[in-house]
């Protein structure tokens, strides 16, 4: 009997042993099978189709919500969880964009970071910077989203006077009608526009210059008349879309001073000889 015991003991204790091998073994497999719970998270989408250059607004995105796996492929991305609104404010979108298209921080542009003033351009047109002063800017009161018309004052010659001669040729001619100012010098943004009048107690730098927003063919015509005379803005009404039909584009000086005659310079004949030089104006006197 004493032997049997030993033997069933003996047994006893080796499946017991298997047993115990068998739990340690399997333990750690079942906690492979166990799947494990997804993370989702809060993503910024585009809620419609975007066109590049369109400024930021809520209405314009939404939150989507995603697995944390899919966005692993991802370079970037934006979630709420980091989402700042007052990083965004002022800035536009760097391209199109489709409904749905998950939106990255690169596909935001700040006014203070290059390739800004490109695609806030609307398709088709061009930017163009002229020199202003304190008159031709109207007193700096023209700023970033402002309309103007651009005004070149110049004369047919090449001098306003000449030898006591009073010009006729000195017109005013409107160059370009209801253009968008983008910029005056760096400033894009109201705010930084406002910055600097202050900076300056509302006086205009030396070398100053306001950039507009212009079709290819009035750039062509910025251009020439700033080489020809003077350019002024003139500040116009945002609510005035359309000019009265009987404008006139260009003012001469008759039109203000009709009466006003060419007085022609009393220069006379001028004679030269070998040993004096004579002057004989037209009333008749010499002078040596």
């Amino acid at each position: 009997m004493t032997v049997k015991r030993l033997m069933y003991f003996s047994v006893f204790i080796s499946l017991a042993g298997l047993i115990g091998l068998y739990l340690s073994i399997s333990a750690p497999q079942k906690q492979m099978y166990i799947k494990s719970e997804n993370v989702r998270q809060e993503i910024l989408v585009a809620k419609q189709d975007i066109k590049s250059g369109q400024r930021f607004g809520a209405s314009l995105f939404e939150w989507k919500l995603v697995n944390e796996d899919e966005l692993t492929s991802l370079l970037d991305h934006i979630s709420k969880e980091t989402f700042d609104i007052l990083k965004f404010n002022d800035s536009v979108l760097a391209g199109s964009f489709i409904a749905g298209h998950i939106m990255s921080q690169s596909d935001f542009l700040k006014p203070e970071e290059g390739g800004f003033l490109s695609v806030s351009l609307r398709p088709g047109y061009r930017a163009v910077s002229v020199p202003v002063d304190q008159v031709t800017a109207n007193s700096g009161l023209v700023g970033p989203g402002d309309s103007v018309d651009v005004l070149l004052l110049a004369s047919q010659e090449q001098e306003l006077r000449t030898r006591g001669n009073e010009a006729q040729s000195l017109y005013v001619k409107t160059i370009a009608k209801n253009v968008r100012v983008l910029a005056f010098n760096d400033a894009v943004k109201v705010e930084q526009y406002m910055e600097a009048q202050k900076k300056y107690k509302g006086f205009i730098p030396d070398d100053s210059a306001v950039t507009l927003e212009v079709l290819a063919e009035q750039a062509n015509r910025i251009i020439l008349a700033n080489q020809l005379g003077r350019l002024t803005l003139v500040l116009r009404s945002n609510n005035d879309l359309a000019d009265a039909s009987n404008n006139k584009d260009q003012i001469n000086i008759s039109d203000i001073f009709p009466d006003i005659k060419r007085v022609q310079p009393n220069l006379g004949l001028v004679e030269f000889r070998a040993d004096e030089r004579r002057v004989m104006n037209k009333t008749g006197d010499k002078s040596d």
